[in-house]
């Protein structure tokens, strides 16, 4: 309770005699002024919100608050002072909660990878595709989990490994508990030019349009949850002075992986250009070659996009820009790679 007082925490008065004190949570506002979703057990020393899943000990609570470290807020504790702000009530969360930093999120996401599976359905789909299935290890395709309790077990695995899950796409609390919401199908790693995982994409088992078939991994106005960007994804060499230029993470892994390794940047939809332009003076590159899938030659709305992107393209200085084509039977680059490599 000291430590709950210097943090300025909301008590609600009618529970300070009893072994477990309520409080407003700090951390997710309760949705709203007086309320008391936050449990302070006395006797035990723990507190836990039972609406946003938030939980610790007085040190814990203390160092979060103060965003010191464990070892600080203990020192700070142990002195005992008794200055205690004025009670200050949480806001509800009004702004959407963006991503964890860059490290933050790629080190969660590699935890959670490790503690999936690939389903043999989906291994057998990649492998349709031309991929290898040490191409398919190094990826790290998961398949997400398919029941209820399988998601709340791996929010809670990687909980007790040390994770904070506020702040990382994909995941909210649903009735106090953490899960991970999304749905069925296979996850593909969106990686930047350094292989760090920005974010995840699913690749759905059931949707009856093509255009739909994949999704961002986002928990975009769910309790507790975090907006997913579009983010640009490098796969392949990233030493080559060439980059090939497509739409889709998992269309660039193929064709990356059939052209023998070649450079493939990839944007996550014909109008997702942020980060394109950075992506490209990072790596440093020559010359891109575009690869955007035939459609364009038929679809007004997918060709306008595609000239907006090569004139963003084109703008950067010292690049050349050229336009790679195929038979128009095959929609897409990875495709037709595919039909070049079965025809040997």
């Amino acid at each position: 309770m000291d430590a709950a007082r210097r943090c300025g925490l909301v008590l609600d008065s009618r529970t300070l005699r009893r072994k477990e004190v309520e409080a407003s949570c700090p951390f997710c506002g309760d949705h709203g002024p007086g309320k008391y979703h936050l449990s302070l057990n006395t006797d035990t020393d723990q507190y836990r919100c039972n609406l946003c899943g938030a939980h610790g000990n007085s040190v814990t609570l203390f160092a979060r608050i103060h965003q010191v470290s464990n070892k600080e807020a203990y020192l700070e504790l142990a002195r005992g002072g008794k200055v205690y702000p004025l009670p200050r009530q949480p806001a509800p969360q009004t702004q959407e909660r963006q991503p964890l930093p860059l490290e933050a999120r790629h080190q969660m996401y590699s935890d959670m990878l490790e503690h999936l599976t690939l389903l043999p359905r989906h291994r057998d789909n990649l492998l349709e595709r031309g991929l290898s299935n040490r191409c398919i290890e190094r990826n790290q395709y998961r398949s997400m989990p398919e029941t209820d309790r399988g998601r709340r077990l791996l929010a809670s695995l990687l909980r007790a490994g040390g994770h904070d899950l506020l702040g990382l796409p994909g995941f909210r609390t649903y009735y106090g508990a953490w899960t991970v919401s999304g749905p069925n199908g296979f996850l593909i790693p969106v990686r930047d030019r350094h292989g760090l995982i920005q974010g995840l994409k699913i690749r759905l088992d059931q949707e009856a349009d093509p255009e739909r078939k994949y999704r961002w991994l986002s928990t975009r106005g769910m309790t507790n949850g975090t907006r997913s960007y579009s983010w640009v994804h490098v796969t392949g060499d990233t030493s080559s002075k060439r980059a090939f230029l497509t739409e889709g993470p998992l269309k660039g892994d193929v064709a990356s992986f059939l052209a023998e390794d070649a450079l493939f940047v990839c944007i996550g939809g014909v109008n997702a250009l942020g980060g394109l332009k950075e992506t490209l003076v990072s790596l440093g590159v020559k010359e891109v070659v575009e690869a955007m899938d035939m459609d364009q030659m038929v679809n007004p709305q997918v060709r306008n996009a595609i000239c907006a992107m090569r004139r963003e393209v084109q703008s950067i200085a010292g690049i050349r820009y050229s336009k790679y084509t195929w038979d128009p039977a095959y929609k897409g680059v990875d495709d037709y790679l595919l039909s070049r490599v079965s025809a040997l």
